[in-house]
């Protein structure tokens, strides 16, 4: 609805008395630039229903001033986040009880979802003082014109462009991150595109380039974490002093935290000590107990989660030799926390800010530890810190930051807090004040923002590391609602530099004041590319209404994306533990289970297993390289696979819209696709088709039929082993193919044109798609059996078959000679196949 008609609606509705206005949208609570935002309003301008109140009311002050000047007498609006931690609209045990319902970890997304959306109340309980009558006002705004608003500058990237990486890279969050040589940094484990990983990818240094594993010596390719280190993530690496690094706890799925540390020893990493109890989402730090060389190597863990419904408040130490010990505290204890950060500041002290509590709200206080030892038995003392500064609590009070220790001091980079953070607090410097020396009860410390230029990275879920005067932050990004997921691309470095002044005529307004500072990390700069290719067409994303609209897709022959279609009660309704409870614990599947992330048909990296639905579920659920193809129940040899016979459980939760009637009245089969962090094998279908995304968001490549040729698919197969989202063969392939992508989320519809090659690859751990296929052809298949809907047409049959037999013709002559008329034939049916092109 364009802004003026929905002011008038809100004013109509004014004039009534006794009536209460409830309003639940989106606002920009650090304007449009903030990346959430930004993929937030992307979003539905894709699907070409633009927000367009949003720009006209920001903030939410704006929105109550609107309901107030159009004729309400009070007007409330509070930010989701704001209603989740107020007690009195939802206790704190109420939020634990939601919190025992469902394994969920994802807060950092949740606090960006609901801090930009909010709920308005308005209320009119006297008489209104319109003199309009209520049709009068409905019909003032009858004189402009609906029409559908596109958004101007709708192609502004997240990340700004940079140059391409020299290798493929996987980009991840929340992993961690460990020296590999004086120039190569490693970044470990960490949830990627598709899974949880146990890799480590290899980034040099600012002015060390090129990057990569050649360039390690033998005993520096021993330090990079091996494989047989298990698929991780919200797990900690501490640099120790005199070389090497502590690797600590981490998680597998929100319900299996870990237990393994492994230690880097002289360029080796071998297991040490378990923790006392699994823990992830803690913070650790390394701590001196003696000047120069000879102080132990040890470090200081605090809080995190052993379960996903249960946070520590257990202080742990570890030293070398010695292994864990829980230290006791010789103060009042604070709160317990997970995805809280600490830092060391001198010997045996430092600080520990922010976290969240377990029942789920951030909190905003600090402290300082120091640690004493008497008797050979270490405790750990506890103060707190005051901070200055109109803000400052907030500002600080994060969850998922980091903090690091740079020339400059501390800095606390990225995180979310209970507001919004502007973004020149995304990176903040924290000084110490001696000015009340004298008084030992609290700490003072001062908080100063820095001033950043460039395009803003989400820095959630981010890795940080300092190396003399740069400070380096890999990876990072978050999964925004549904409205798709921003990765950071490769390493952001933060230079050290004076700041400097800037000109008006420099076309940029200057900074208003703040506190003096000598010293800033003022220059961003990106490397390495956004997760989805630029260089790819992006599908167009249409709304459709009727069976003509739809039609109309059929006779163009392209793929697009039907955006945001009600497929019934499945996308919201069918989480994981939910289709176990419908489809039962004890019905049989046959799954594909991979042994690499690629599937290949023809190479067969995977074998056919039958085991218990529930079973497969719980499998993926936990990373497992698994892929579920439904089948007939009753002969899946024989007939094509049918969703509402084979799953009547499920049958009336999915839905196909009513102006798909063509696909319905044409229907060939209809399948259930659950898919476990593994790649489909590129492939093309004989009949037209729609996937239907439920559960999860999907990333997919089509290439026209003209492109066959480029992917070595064999005579009479269908599919081929190229993995089209490997970085250097969509290289290669630049130029010469002609891919188009798109990113299905739930509730998109992807119709996919007869003989357009496509594979897909899930974004998350999980993806739950229905595909339907449908004759599009009055004639012309294959007569007999075709399960799968993608046995070539009958023509192209014959047409091998009398190859063969054309080619056979020819055996009784010289080898020369009936290679050269096989070859004229080659060539004029080559030409006879350019006569049917458009």
């Amino acid at each position: 609805m364009n802004v003026e008609e929905a002011d008038a609606l809100i004013k109509w509705a004014a004039y009534h008395k006794d009536i209460r206005f409830c309003l639940l949208e989106q606002y920009l609570p650090d304007g449009a630039g903030h990346p959430f935002a930004q993929k937030m309003i992307q979003h539905f301008t894709n699907l070409q229903t633009p927000l367009k109140a949003i720009h006209a009311y920001p903030q939410l002050a704006d929105q109550e001033r609107r309901f107030l000047k159009l004729g309400w007498s009070s007007a409330n609006a509070r930010s989701l986040w704001d209603l989740w931690v107020d007690p009195a609209f939802l206790s704190s045990e109420k939020r634990m009880e939601l919190n025992e319902k469902e394994p969920f970890d994802e807060w950092e997304e949740f606090v960006l979802f609901a801090s930009h959306y909010f709920l308005l109340v308005a209320a009119n309980p006297s008489h209104p003082v319109h003199e309009s009558s209520p049709r009068e006002l409905l019909h003032q705004s009858q004189g402009h014109q609906t029409s559908i608003f596109l958004e101007q500058n709708t192609k502004s990237p997240l990340i700004a462009p940079c140059e391409p990486p020299k290798k493929p890279y996987v980009p991840r969050r929340f992993g961690a991150i460990t020296q590999i040589s004086p120039d190569i940094l490693g970044h470990h484990g960490g949830l990627g595109p598709q899974s949880r990983l146990a890799t480590t990818e290899l980034h040099s240094l600012p002015g060390n380039e090129p990057q990569g594993s050649q360039e390690l010596a033998e005993h520096e390719k021993d330090r990079i974490p091996p494989p047989g280190i298990e698929p991780r993530m919200c797990h900690t690496i501490t640099a120790l002093d005199q070389g090497g690094c502590l690797l600590v706890g981490g998680r597998t799925s929100p319900d299996r935290a870990l237990v393994d540390c492994w230690l880097l020893r002289k360029s080796h990493w071998q297991r040490v000590e378990n923790l006392p109890m699994p823990l992830f989402r803690h913070c650790a730090t390394q701590v001196l107990f003696e000047k120069g060389a000879h102080s132990p190597r040890s470090v200081l863990i605090y809080g995190g989660k052993t379960r996903i419904c249960v946070v520590s408040n257990i202080w742990l130490l570890w030293r070398e030799s010695k292994g864990w010990v829980e230290l006791p505290v010789s103060s009042s204890p604070c709160r317990e926390r997970f995805g809280a950060v600490m830092a060391s500041t001198a010997f045996k002290t430092g600080v520990l800010l922010g976290g969240m509590a377990a029942d789920g709200t951030i909190l905003e206080d600090q402290w300082e530890w120091t640690l004493s030892e008497r008797k050979a038995e270490v405790s750990i003392d506890l103060r707190r810190i005051n901070l200055k500064g109109d803000g400052s609590q907030s500002a600080i009070g994060r969850m998922g930051a980091c903090l690091v220790n740079s020339l400059d001091g501390l800095l606390l980079i990225g995180g979310v807090s209970s507001k919004v953070m502007p973004r020149n607090h995304d990176i903040s410097r924290l000084t110490r004040d001696d000015t009340n020396s004298n008084q030992t009860s609290y700490l003072e410390y001062t908080l100063d923002a820095s001033e950043r230029n460039g395009q803003r990275p989400l820095l959630v879920g981010h890795s940080t590391f300092v190396s003399q005067e740069i400070v380096i932050i890999l990876g990072g990004g978050a999964v925004c609602f549904s409205f798709g997921t921003c990765w950071n691309a490769g390493m952001i470095t933060l230079s050290r530099s004076k700041r400097r002044g800037m000109s008006r005529n420099e076309g940029i307004k200057p900074p208003s004041p703040t506190p003096s500072i000598d010293k800033s990390f003022a220059h961003l700069k990106l490397k390495s590319t956004p997760l989805q290719n630029a260089r790819n067409d992006v599908m167009q994303r249409l709304r459709l209404e009727t069976s003509c609209d739809f039609e109309r897709v059929l006779n163009r022959g392209q793929p697009v994306v039907i955006g945001q279609t009600d497929l019934g009660s499945c996308t919201d309704e069918w989480t994981l533990e939910k289709l176990k409870a419908k489809i039962g614990y004890d019905r049989d599947v046959v799954v594909h289970d991979a042994s690499d992330s690629h599937m290949d048909f023809l190479l067969k990296n995977f074998s056919y297993v039958k085991k218990p639905f529930n079973i497969f579920v719980d499998e993926i659920a936990r990373g497992s390289r698994q892929y579920l193809r439904s089948l007939a129940s009753g002969y899946p040899a024989k007939t094509p696979a049918n969703f509402w016979i084979d799953y009547p459980e499920l049958a009336s939760g999915f839905k196909l819209p009513p102006h798909l009637d063509a696909i319905t009245q044409n229907m060939h089969s209809s399948v259930l696709r659950i898919s476990g962090p593994v790649t489909m094998w590129l492939h093309y279908d004989v009949m037209a088709n729609v996937l239907c995304q439920i559960h999860g968001t999907k990333r997919l490549m089509l290439y026209p039929p003209s492109d066959v040729s480029l992917f070595s698919i064999p005579p009479g197969a269908s599919s081929s082993s190229i993995n089209c989202f490997d970085y250097d063969i969509s290289e290669r392939l630049r130029g010469l193919a002609h891919p188009q992508e798109s990113i299905l989320e739930p509730g998109d519809i992807l119709y996919i044109p007869p003989l357009w090659l496509h594979t897909a690859s899930p974004m998350e751990s999980v993806s739950i798609s229905i595909n339907v296929f449908f004759r599009n052809l009055e004639s012309g298949y294959a007569p007999g059996k075709d399960v799968y809907g993608n046995r070539d047409l009958q023509a192209y049959e014959k047409g091998r078959r009398d190859i063969e037999k054309l080619a056979k013709s020819f055996d009784s002559l010289p080898l020369e000679v009936g290679r050269f008329y096989l070859e004229r034939l080659a060539d004029e049916l080559k030409e006879k196949a350019r006569t049917y092109r458009s």
